[in-house]
């Protein structure tokens, strides 16, 4: 299982007592604003965090809780999104934080962690990120990172979005 520790995270798999603070993160319209399924309600919040421990438990790429060191609580999401993008297999790097934590460089540092741990314990060479072009502090992480526009495509058929990929 992944875990991954920062100056001021620790990305770590699910814990069911994580569902009341991952569901205050999955049902905010403002944070989801982006995402393509809106906001969750508490069933599909529930089933969400059930596959991600899943997943984590057979080692498969998932999404991890970011909690703050300082308080031990959880902030925000962050992980890994095996995709078929025209074809070709892709790993994407996915986050997303509380409100309250936007602004603050933790998905910048999350992220970061992410693709060192990709590169050195996966063995990946590339990730990408799918952003929506209006996503704009989505995307200044990405290129914070070092990801770099590579093209738009309409995603799932109905989404415009640009991939940002990344050769590590």
């Amino acid at each position: 299982m992944i875990k991954i520790s920062t100056e001021r995270l620790t990305l770590r798999p699910f814990q069911s007592s994580d569902f009341y603070a991952l569901h205050q993160l999955l049902s905010d319209p403002v944070v989801m604003r982006f995402s393509l399924n809106g906001p969750y309600s508490e069933t599909k919040s529930r089933d969400f965090m059930n596959q991600c421990i899943q997943k984590s438990e057979t080692n498969q790429p998932s999404l991890l809780a970011v909690i703050n060191n300082k308080t031990n609580q959880l902030i925000g999401s962050c992980g890994f999104f095996p995709q078929k993008i025209l074809g070709k297999e892709e790993l994407e790097v996915g986050y997303r934080l509380l409100e309250e934590f936007w602004g603050q460089g933790l998905a910048t540092e999350a992220a970061l962690a992410l693709q060192n741990y990709a590169r050195d314990k996966m063995g990946r060479n590339r990730l990408i990120s799918l952003i929506e072009k209006e996503n704009i502090a989505s995307v200044r992480v990405a290129e914070k990172n070092g990801y770099k526009l590579e093209k738009e495509m309409l995603y799932d058929g109905r989404i415009k979005v640009c991939i940002y990929a990344l050769t590590l």
